[in-house]
């Protein structure tokens, strides 16, 4: 399947762009790059499966495990190299723990405002679109030492955290009207 494929091309290409930045001022340019390619394919990857009629169960595991992992790789990262507080990867993994959790109990809102927030198409590329900056104005900041764009960087990260926890939400005050017991 070509969605799963583009998918675990995106784990790779986080695990390169981790092993490899801060080496190099050009490299790391071109690695700034990989993380706006990496966050495009996870448009991709969905739009192709749609498109190809390539859905399945274990893609949209696959997708969701390597969005958190991709995700959490980069909030770690930019963590501990000193760019975020140590409350924002907590934050944002806590969330993902919680809500994955939820929604395999009570499934996914269906509609209305907390389908909007929490699955439509808007919410999620909004939301894509705020890590994105968030991760490569933090890549940018480590290069390129400008006050500005650190402080800059640390308003888009938080913008981000906090995205997310909006998005989050839903899960624990409106469970989905056909909320059913799964175990």
């Amino acid at each position: 399947m070509v969605a799963n494929t583009i998918t675990i091309h995106r784990l790779l290409f986080t695990f390169v762009v981790i092993a490899l930045f801060g080496r190099h001022r050009t490299l790391d340019i071109g690695l700034i790059a990989t993380i706006v390619l990496i966050f495009v394919l996870d448009g991709v990857d969905g739009y192709i499966a749609r498109r190809q009629n390539e859905t399945s169960k274990l893609g949209e595991v696959l997708d969701t495990v390597a969005d958190r992992i991709i995700e959490n790789t980069f909030w770690i990262y930019f963590t501990t190299i000193g760019h975020l507080p140590l409350w924002m990867p907590i934050a944002v993994m806590a969330r993902g723990f919680i809500t994955d959790s939820l929604q395999r109990f009570f499934g996914y809102p269906e509609s209305g405002w907390t389908h909007a927030l929490t699955r439509s198409r808007t919410s999620r590329a909004l939301s894509g679109i705020t890590k994105v900056l968030a991760f490569t104005s933090l890549a940018s900041a480590s290069f390129l030492e400008i006050p500005a764009l650190a402080q800059g960087s640390l308003i888009l990260a938080t913008v981000a955290v906090g995205f997310c926890l909006l998005r989050g939400l839903p899960f624990f005050f409106i469970p989905s009207k056909n909320a059913q017991r799964r175990y």
